[in-house]
């Protein structure tokens, strides 16, 4: 479905003609912009590549900032002393940046290829009939079904588009990484980069070997777009959410009020126990929900962390 890319639309919709008379003019929802770019002077194709990158570096630095600051109220909300990050983290801040600038780099490149700049006007009256015909042998012809049809093409199908992809980049995302973690040589040449970070924080959240960042992160999300079918638009929405997500789970905090953090248990507590040595065979699931890790039996709860750690100290006593 292309319900993002027409160059050319009026702002009204007509669902049913009574004698080739528009009977029914409906406004078209509140996201759709009939402009060819969403924004002035910048290509679609750019936008969905690069409102990532943006997202990534301006939601890190807000979580860096908070980092340098001693804050008292922000003790409650840390998951780790900031000093632990320099003391136990085996690889430096600048190194840490500049992987992350390499992988979004080969991130962008793979979308120029990957991602479609054509604006073809789509004919929406017409696929909106069609999903009306189809729909006519089970709650008959009409002005009722042609409503139910806009509704199905301007939201159920994008919805169930956004959901699947989630979906799939979520499957993609725990396969490859609970196997690279049970793979010794994947572990030990491309996985491990990533966990030179004991403590995590926010710009290390692409901190990866180019090969790792290239198949596990930009692959996986460019084939949820591809296998659901979204436009270059919904592309943009589901990058800048994967990319904006990723960084709050290694930001160190756990807020309360954090939009990214009530959207899923899959939060920044959840994935730091993953950083931890008791945990690092356990919570693969990345970036959205923990499904995978309930189902397969790969969850553990800080609760389960502290458990671990004080038969550990009790056995060392």
């Amino acid at each position: 479905m292309n319900f993002a890319r027409s160059s050319a639309m009026n702002l009204t919709s007509c669902l049913h003609l009574v004698d080739g008379v528009c009977a029914d003019p409906i406004d078209l929802p509140w996201y759709f912009s009939p402009r060819p770019s969403l924004l002035e002077g910048v290509s679609d194709q750019h936008l969905a590549l690069g409102a990532p990158v943006l997202a990534y570096w301006v939601l890190s630095l807000f979580f860096h900032y908070l980092d340098t600051r001693d804050w008292k109220s922000l003790e409650k909300y840390r998951l780790n002393d900031s000093a632990e990050v320099a003391s136990r983290n085996r690889v430096s801040r600048s190194g840490v940046i500049q992987a992350v600038i390499v992988q979004q780099a080969i991130q962008t490149a793979l979308g120029l290829v990957w991602v479609d700049d054509a604006h073809a006007p789509a004919n929406h009256l017409e696929q909106i009939a069609h999903i009306a015909e189809r729909l006519a042998p089970f709650i008959g012809a009409g002005q009722g079904t042609s409503q139910v049809a806009y509704f199905v093409y301007w939201w159920a199908i994008p919805i169930v588009q956004l959901l699947g992809a989630i979906f799939f980049v979520d499957t993609w995302q725990y396969a490859l990484h609970r196997y690279m973690h049970v793979n010794k040589f994947l572990y030990r040449h491309f996985h491990s980069w990533h966990h030179r970070l004991y403590v995590p924080y926010a710009f290390g959240a692409l901190y990866n070997h180019p090969v790792e960042g290239l198949v596990l992160d930009s692959l996986g999300t460019a084939l949820a777009e591809a296998v659901t079918g979204m436009s270059t638009r919904q592309a943009a929405l589901l990058f800048t959410l994967a990319t904006l997500k990723t960084v709050d789970d290694h930001c160190g905090y756990k807020f309360p009020f954090d939009p990214l953090q009530m959207f899923s248990n899959n939060n920044a507590a959840y994935h730091d126990i993953h950083h931890q040595k008791i945990g690092i065979k356990s919570n693969f699931a990345q970036p959205f929900f923990m499904h995978w890790d309930r189902v397969l039996g790969t969850e553990m709860t800080r609760e389960q962390l502290e458990e671990r750690r004080r038969r550990t100290r009790d056995k060392n006593d």
